[in-house]
């Protein structure tokens, strides 16, 4: 606090109220004169506190109960009717129980328009500019928030891409603030499917033998699910020494590495099982509560350098362990990532929601 008045002393601090455990909802839409005349509503798959850039899209949204989504479309006309908006507009929800709040209201277009179009297969930007300018949008066949049958038969998820390899010290944590520098979308017959695609687009590679896990002690209980589902699957469990403790408590078998700042160990460092090649893949997952910041921030930024997968939010390590489950044990059809042009090339005309012979 001393170091922020000395900045501004104005205005020294900026406090935020975070809810924890809320699910983020957004709506893009296009309005005309007060009333939507597009819209579709997705959701994130990481929790509240994650920034919108840097969090995984899934749309449609799967986890979204009907009040929730009815409680988003009145939000939605209301505001858009209050600000009489005509254009591109996206807002942004937070719904926890029977709670839903507006956070942010953008009149404008946002970086989720171009997954929203492909996925729902109409040009929002073509819908939004023709609004403005007084053209006719009828023949368009735009999606509204009573369209519940788009997309259908496949589901798309929106994943960012990241630069920490190259930004020499950063640490590789998801937060409040956006740090990603780019995105990919994929289709998917099931969300699994189409958020397997999207992860090893990003280059994202699917664990082979060893996972080196280190957890908060406030979501050990919630991660011995994703451990036991990991265990299940054949992969060899490295865990720091608290994380170890609770997984062997809860009968999960692993091994105990010692904390890279950790002094006279007989065991081997984390950071230095990441430098030999003996993992694929590192789940390091802090929260507010975290008291050995130096030896989570060397274990992430020791996996970045050299290269290791790594993931630090707990519903995208659900999301991931419950994927690599159905992709393993259920099987999974297409996992193979294919162009826009190829999954266009495979379409039935019936199947889309454009003109045969309109440019992709």
């Amino acid at each position: 606090l001393e170091e922020a008045a000395e900045v501004s002393k104005e205005y020294p601090v900026v406090i935020s109220d975070f809810i924890k455990g809320a699910r983020e909802i957004e709506m893009d839409g296009v309005g005309k004169d007060g009333e939507l005349i597009a819209a579709a509503i997705h959701e994130h798959i990481e929790d509240a506190g994650v920034h919108s850039g840097d969090a995984t899209l899934v749309l449609p949204p799967h986890t979204l109960s009907a009040y929730t989504k009815e409680r988003v479309r009145d939000a939605s006309r209301k505001i858009v009717k209050r600000l009489n908006i005509t254009g591109p507009v996206n807002i942004q929800f937070v719904a926890k129980g029977t709670d839903v709040m507006c956070i942010e209201t953008n009149v404008r277009a946002s970086r989720s328009f171009p997954f929203v179009s492909k996925t729902m297969g109409v040009d929002f930007i073509e819908a939004a500019t023709k609004a403005m300018v007084g053209v006719d949008t009828t023949d368009m066949n735009l999606p509204t928030l009573e369209t519940t049958d788009r997309p259908s038969g496949f589901v798309g998820v929106k994943a960012p891409m990241f630069s920490f390899a190259r930004l020499r010290g950063a640490d590789p944590v998801l937060g409040v603030e956006m740090a990603s520098t780019g995105e990919v979308a994929c289709f998917g017959a099931s969300k699994e499917e189409a958020f397997l695609k999207a992860m090893m687009s990003t280059g994202f590679k699917l664990p082979t033998k060893s996972i080196l896990i280190s957890v908060q002690a406030s979501v050990q209980d919630e991660f011995t699910h994703q451990a036991w589902q990991l265990h299940e699957m054949g992969y060899k469990l490295y865990a720091t020494r608290n994380t170890a403790a609770m997984l062997k408590k809860n009968r999960v078998p692993c091994e105990v590495v010692a904390y890279p700042t950790e002094e006279n160990a007989t065991e081997i460092k984390a950071t230095d099982l990441i430098r030999q090649g003996d993992v694929c893949l590192v789940i390091n997952i802090p929260t507010y509560e975290s008291s050995k910041l130096e030896d989570n921030y060397q274990m992430r930024r020791t996996a970045v350098d050299f290269g290791v997968p790594l993931l630090t939010n707990l519903q995208l390590v659900q999301m991931f362990a419950d994927s690599l489950f159905k992709l393993m044990r259920e099987g999974m059809v297409g996992l193979e990532p294919k162009t826009l042009f190829e999954h266009y090339a495979a379409e039935k005309d019936a199947d889309s929601w454009t003109k045969p012979s309109e440019f992709h």
